[in-house]
């Protein structure tokens, strides 16, 4: 599945926008897909620290758990999912202060594994392409509330 990317602005600054979506605890509160999402372990997330999250995609229950690879405050993050999830997917996320606020971007790289691989690749792509534009204005909606 090739990369898929989008940005989107937020009349946020770039603190808020951070703090908001650092909190894993509310991450289904704008990622339309999550069921549940931990941290382990609980507390300020650094470089190795392990995040599961429970989806529904295309119908079925997925869990994922992806390992922080890159942890820059208000910047950065960069997350890889481990070997015993059902993609191999890394999703980096950046923020950009910006005159109107925060620029938020969202890019997800991956494969499927499992019985997920039989999915054909166009589906896969527009999958994905749809989750991060809903997201990202799930996002936008919520902190611009």
């Amino acid at each position: 599945m090739p990369k898929q990317a989008k940005s989107i602005v937020i009349q946020r600054p770039v603190e808020d926008v951070f703090a908001y979506m650092d909190d894993v605890s509310r991450e289904p509160e704008w990622q339309p897909q999550l069921i549940e999402a931990e941290q382990i372990p609980s507390g300020p997330a650094t470089v190795g620290t392990k995040r599961r999250y429970v989806s529904e995609f295309l119908g079925k229950r997925v869990e994922n758990t992806y390992v922080v690879k890159v942890y820059e405050p208000n910047t950065r993050l960069v997350v890889k999912t481990t070997t015993d999830s059902v993609l191999d997917a890394t999703s980096d996320i950046r923020w950009e202060a910006v005159p109107e606020g925060t620029r938020v971007t969202m890019a997800l790289d991956g494969r499927p594994r499992g019985a997920l691989r039989f999915v054909p690749a166009r589906v896969m792509e527009s999958t994905f392409e749809k989750e991060i534009a809903t997201t990202l204005k799930r996002l936008k909606e919520r902190l611009e509330a």
